[in-house]
């Protein structure tokens, strides 16, 4: 196993720590002893996460501070007194304008490492990206991306959207822009001005599997695709705009983050959180398995497949240290976990 560079009882400060991705982040802090400091919005009506997690990780500490708006400057500079890694998960899409939407992601980017660069008390700093930082997908195109790959499409299309392309793209491609933006910008600040602290990156696909605490947190992000696949609602404007990709359950896209976290053999990287292609069909024939007697929407024709090669042997392993040697969940089991509480 590779050495511990922060240790248990240590804190880290974890941004978007009500969401999916957050809040498994920070379970899986907890259950190994270390303690979390989480920002939110609004603690009061957050108050649900504090009241969880106190109840499961008894040895753990866990509290909200509020962080109203993560582009003025400074947000986090008291915030995080005291810790010692920092995770950048929220992504904040503000409504439908990108020239309003791309700089609020990119600023708060940007006020995370700063602040992280004035405490001498952090060592490490993960920032959550996606998969569409890096490239769109591309149904039945055999292709390949690298750690050297952006979404350079995606930018263009979300600063602009383009006349002759539907207007239910529009959000799609103004998130490809803003992740790709904020990664660059992060990587392009931390290389400028060589921190102290170790830098990496973790880009995930799609997350299909477990939500932690499904009565306050609903069916978030990604999740929406596959109840959309379960329930039919929106089925049909969803299998249009939802192409055939790769997944990733969420408890190993928090695993991933916390080995990049937490172990100084993972240094100035970008791990890549892809487990397997799927598309809306693959989804269907696990549903139709596992509730033989329930109607579900008919497969979509020319739905077609991911080709692409992916990077992804090191986020495998990374995942590994954290997870007893294990690999990726598969998608029948993630999809198995998920539908319980829909």
């Amino acid at each position: 196993m590779p050495a511990l560079a922060i240790h248990p009882g240590s804190t880290v400060f974890v941004t978007g720590v009500n969401g999916l991705i957050g809040s498994h982040i920070a379970d899986q802090l907890l259950a190994r002893g270390y303690h979390v400091r989480g920002a939110v919005r609004d603690v009061e009506k957050c108050a649900w996460l504090t009241e969880y997690f106190a109840d499961k990780h008894k040895g753990a500490k866990f509290e909200l501070v509020s962080v109203p708006d993560m582009t003025v400057e400074g947000c986090y500079d008291e915030a995080v007194k005291g810790t010692s890694g920092f995770v950048h998960v929220a992504s904040p899409l503000s409504g439908t304008d990108p020239y309003v939407a791309i700089p609020t992601a990119v600023n708060g980017g940007l006020n995370a490492v700063k602040a992280c660069a004035k405490e001498p008390s952090i060592t490490r700093v993960v920032f959550t990206s996606s998969s569409i930082a890096s490239t769109f997908p591309k149904p039945n195109v055999e292709f390949s991306i690298d750690e050297s790959s952006y979404n350079e499409v995606g930018i263009k299309k979300g600063w602009n959207h383009p006349k002759d392309e539907p207007e239910y793209l529009k959000g799609l491609y103004m998130y490809a822009a803003l992740k790709t933006e904020t990664e660059k910008a992060l990587w392009k600040w931390v290389g400028e001005h060589k921190p102290g602290f170790v830098f990496n990156s973790v880009l995930p696909n799609a997350n299909f599997g477990k939500v932690l605490i499904p009565k306050h947190q609903g069916t978030p992000s990604t999740i929406e695709w596959a109840k959309g696949a379960f329930t039919g609602e929106n089925f049909d404007m969803l299998s249009k705009v939802i192409t055939p990709q790769w997944y990733v359950d969420p408890i190993d896209t928090a695993l991933i983050h916390v080995s990049a976290l937490i172990y100084s053999d993972v240094a100035s990287e970008r791990l890549f959180a892809f487990a397997e292609p799927f598309n809306f069909n693959n989804i269907l024939a696990v549903y139709r398995k596992l509730f033989p007697g329930r109607d579900f929407p008919a497969d979509v024709e020319g739905m077609g497949v991911d080709k692409c090669k992916v990077p992804n042997q090191r986020a495998l392993e990374v995942l590994g240290w954290v997870k007893e040697g294990r690999g990726w969940t598969g998608l029948e089991e993630s999809l198995a976990e998920m539908v319980v509480d829909f």
